[in-house]
Formats: structure tokens, sequence, C-alpha cells
């Protein structure tokens, strides 16, 4: 018999998305991201922070805020818009996400789905 391996989950993480190539320099992003608390309740903005790039990730910015949106996406998915954030001028957008205090079990953050508009 062998038992079932644990995986031991980080506290912290960081997600960057891809490049999105707009066909001018851009100095304003905005958004919405999808995310579920899998266990324990996120405090947005400490437990998991959005940031957004527009100069290909030299320079980041928090998202200048979060709103809810009701009613939730699907099932336990939550939806926050991403207030207009300004950014170092560029022409390759991103997105980061951050999570701290994560903790297997009694503090789990997933992000299901993320989309910007600049």
């Amino acid at each position: 018999f062998t038992p079932n391996t644990f995986i031991t989950v980080e506290a912290t993480g960081t997600l960057i998305g891809v490049a999105n190539v707009p066909s001018s320099a851009q100095t304003k992003v905005s958004g919405a991201f999808l995310y579920k608390d899998n266990a324990g309740t996120a405090t947005i903005g400490t437990d998991l922070k959005i940031y957004f790039t527009c100069d290909g990730g030299s320079n980041w910015t928090e998202a200048a805020s979060y709103t809810a949106v009701t009613p939730t996406f699907s099932t336990g998915i939550k939806m926050l818009k991403l207030g207009e954030t300004t950014c170092t001028s560029g022409s390759d957008i991103r997105y980061k996400a951050v999570w701290a205090n994560q903790a297997s079990g009694s503090k789990e953050t997933q992000v299901y789905g993320m989309a910007i508009d600049w």
C-alpha cells in the first residue's frame, strides 16, 4: 500500500500574462477577472493583487481599484472590475496576479480568467 502523495502549496505566487501588442503606445489599462475562494476568503488587494504594465514589465502598477460585480459569474466564481490604471507608456501590455497569505486548506484563492482593455 502506497498512500497518496501530499503536495505542499506555497503561501505566495505570481502569474504573468503574455504580451498584448496594441497598434500604438498606451498609458491606460483596465479589465476584469474571475476568481474563486477555494478555501477561506481572500481579501482582494491584500491576499491577491492584480498589476498592469504597458511597457512589457519594466514598470508594474497595481490596479487602481477592485469593484465586485454581482451576482457571481458562476457557482462560487466571483467577478471583479479592475479600475482604469495609468501605466508607463508602451506597446507591450501585460497583467500580473500576485498571491500572498495562502495556506493549503485554509486560504486558497484561484484565478479563473482575466480580461484586459486599453
